[in-house]
């Protein structure tokens, strides 16, 4: 259904075979045709705020999104694109009607021409109106992978794993042992069980690598060419190029463009907003931001974190890795690129004292682990509502961590009201910050990033690894960076090492 893009030196030019412009064309007056049809969905002047009491008692009104535009139609993706916290995932909230009690929704919500109520909300949604969501906690945990898409449909069958390209194997096994690149597949496979006429989609792809990360953009493609509408939801402007129509953009609650996906090449000079732009340009394989470079003449310490001779397999399965070998210098940073479910993130567990290795050992400096006080090697995980305690406020996850640097926080871009909250009451980029921030606590020599940024957009990526580095480089931390992005670990690196090389099994 939709154009594919390709890189080139000045950024990503839309093509089609044979670089057909009049095809390309032909494509984009079509779009513009179909905005002249009745939309599947249509979000008018879109507001949502929450009814809260603070202390005394006191009344008060929090706005989250202001302004909101945008429609879908049938056999149509639409990317909603914005930082996180900007209200994405609210949106799909109030479009499937599951917002909480206190939350005061304004403006209009269309579905095929007519106003989308409660009581249809209540008989479209999981039928007509169908969702990905976000975060891979809305697995039950204790069922398997295989009944929980049979249960969303009715009846278990193997046409939903064959759509999302998912194996018997899989099915078997229990979310704690999925990837996070495999548990979003069975999120997707839950999805489609109803053959839905709308589908949204709310950052299906974070943590992908690039064959399963294509894999699952034709899904949702094929959704759109059998007569669906889709709202794509994500951070991620390059992905969402290669299969949407138009580009909503957001910031801030309110809807700043809306784009065709050709407006998206060379520095966006056919973009009309700045802030659109700035998301644009701050991509990797685009300006990105300056990235630090570790001062020479600074003392440097020959330290180490090692792997030496690791295997490890999980219970009655065969190895992940044998006799495994790995090394990160202090000081350096260490880009891991492989294919999602190879092991990578057990590796990171591994070095940070989340597993023991079956033989071979972890050393930090030459030593073994210590087991009491402040481990020298921190891990940020991939998703971040894993690495906390849902009953505590977020102030005592944070003086858990010990003494952290102001500038830190700064940097960062940690508001002290956050501080305030539970991690349900902040978006996945905000509680990313936060475990990001705790990572570099005084003893801290070394962090593993497992797809730090993967749930963040550009802009915001591009800071977060601007603060990181900075700090990393002044302390001498060493850093391994895993993340299925080539071009951000070209960027960031010392050096970039494909993981099945140092795999033997």
């Amino acid at each position: 259904m939709k154009h594919w893009v390709e890189i080139f030196a000045d950024g990503w030019i839309p093509f089609m075979a044979g670089n057909d412009r009049e095809g390309f064309e032909s494509m984009e007056a079509a779009v513009m045709n179909r905005l002249k049809e009745t939309p599947l969905l249509e979000v008018r002047g879109f507001g949502l705020s929450f009814l809260q009491y603070s202390r005394g008692w006191k009344e008060k009104n929090v706005q989250v999104i202001s302004e909101l535009d945008l429609s879908i139609h049938k056999g149509e993706i639409v990317a909603v694109i914005g930082a996180s916290g900007s209200g994405k995932s609210l949106l799909a909230d109030a479009i499937l009607g599951i917002l909480p009690a206190n939350a005061q929704p304004q403006g209009e919500l269309l579905y095929h021409g007519e106003k989308l109520t409660q009581a249809k909300q209540r008989l479209f949604r999981g039928d007509k109106i169908a969702l990905i969501p976000q975060s891979v906690q809305s697995l039950n945990p204790l069922i398997k992978a295989g009944k929980q898409v049979g249960k969303s449909g009715g009846n278990v069958s193997v046409q939903p794993w064959e759509r999302v390209g998912m194996t018997a194997n899989l099915a078997r096994k229990y979310p704690f042992e999925l990837s996070g690149g495999m548990a979003r597949r069975v999120l997707t496979a839950t999805a489609l069980q109803s053959d839905p006429e709308l589908v949204i989609a709310d950052e299906p792809t974070p943590g992908l690598d690039s064959a399963v990360l294509e894999e699952t953009m034709e899904h949702i493609r094929q959704i759109a060419e059998n007569g669906a509408g889709v709202m794509f939801i994500t951070h991620d402007i390059s992905t969402a190029l290669k299969i949407s129509d138009r580009l909503v953009i957001m910031n801030e609650g309110r809807t700043v463009e809306t784009a065709l996906a050709s407006d998206f090449a060379g520095k966006g000079e056919r973009l009309k907003e700045a802030y659109t732009r700035k998301l644009w340009r701050a991509l990797p394989q685009n300006d990105f931001a300056p990235v630090p470079r570790r001062d020479d003449s600074m003392p440097k310490k020959d330290n180490t974190l090692e792997a030496v001779g690791v295997t490890y397999r999980y219970d009655r399965a065969h190895n992940l890795f044998r006799k495994l070998n790995f090394t990160i210098g202090s000081g350096e940073v260490v880009g891991l690129y492989g294919p999602s479910g190879s092991g990578k993130t057990t590796l990171a567990q591994l070095l940070a004292g989340y597993r023991k290795p079956l033989e071979g050992k972890v050393m930090v400096d030459g030593r073994s682990v210590p087991e009491r006080g402040g481990h020298p090697v921190q891990l940020i995980w991939q998703h971040p509502e894993r690495a906390v305690n849902p009953r505590w406020k977020l102030k005592k996850v944070w003086k858990e961590a010990g003494i952290i640097e102001p500038e830190v926080m700064k940097q960062l871009g940690i508001r002290a009201e956050w501080l305030d909250r539970y991690p349900s009451e902040l978006s996945g980029g905000e509680l990313q910050r936060i475990c990001v921030a705790r990572a570099f606590h005084p003893s801290v020599r070394y962090i593993i990033a497992d797809e730090m940024t993967t749930m963040l957009d550009a802009w915001t990526q591009s800071l977060l690894w601007e603060a990181v580095l900075h700090h990393a480089y002044q302390r001498n931390i060493g850093i391994l960076a895993i993340s299925h992005d080539a071009s951000l670990l070209e960027r960031i690196s010392t050096r970039v090492i494909d993981y099945e090389s140092i795999l033997t099994v």
